[in-house]
């Protein structure tokens, strides 16, 4: 059984519809909302035969929603909140919430740093959530491509001019505007209980991120 088949198998007891990608990867759509999806990808570790899974959750915000604001002023506001959470130890984990570390790829792009997604996720319930998720790091982080190419960005490596000047250019003029909560998985789902509880501490995230986008973002 492909690793396609087990993540379908694993998740078809849940509201969602899937599709295979031309680059033989899987999206997964959740019903309930429309506006969430997953994109769940496998690749080779860099000198290693070991392969690294990543789960990435797109929550898009619908357009109806950013009639009143300004959307570069709004990308921006996002990126100043981009986190990442990272576990460590092995017996006693810990989650280690820091600014996220692809903002430094972003050059000339300075701003201040913010905390209110930091607070969101900051509380007991979340940080308990994440350690059962199964991920070794997760980002927090608004899409900084066009979301039509974003399978394309995470695919990529190597950034390259092509790919910067794509991400340029959604920076000054974004069309759409999407948080991203990306989880990456050293041990790959070996099992339907860890595919299940990677998609459910993704989707509970964006629902957590999505309420204080509104609440607070986009009141």
């Amino acid at each position: 059984m492909s690793w396609v088949q087990s993540v379908k198998k694993a998740l078809e007891k849940y509201e969602v519809s899937f599709e295979e990608t031309g680059k033989g990867n899987l999206v997964v759509k959740h019903v309930e909302n429309p506006q969430i999806r997953l994109i769940i990808l496998v690749r080779r570790m860099q000198f290693s035969f070991e392969r690294k899974f990543e789960i990435t959750g797109v929550l898009e915000i619908p357009e109806e929603r950013l009639e009143k604001h300004d959307k570069r002023q709004l990308l921006r506001r996002m990126l100043s909140e981009s986190v990442e959470l990272e576990l460590k130890g092995v017996l006693r984990r810990s989650v280690k919430a820091s600014r996220w570390s692809g903002l430094s790829s972003l050059t000339g792009i300075n701003m201040p740093e913010e905390e209110g997604i930091m607070r969101v996720i900051g509380s007991r319930d979340v940080e308990e959530l994440v350690k059962k998720g199964g991920g070794d790091l997760i980002e927090i982080f608004p899409s900084i491509i066009p979301v039509e190419l974003f399978e394309t960005y995470l695919m990529t490596s190597d950034r390259g001019l092509m790919i910067s000047s794509l991400v340029k250019k959604h920076l000054e003029a974004p069309q759409s505007i999407s948080w991203i909560v990306r989880m990456h998985m050293l041990y790959g789902l070996q099992s339907a209980g860890v595919v299940q509880r990677a998609f459910l501490t993704i989707i509970s995230l964006l629902k957590k991120i999505e309420e204080y986008t509104y609440t607070t973002l986009l009141p």
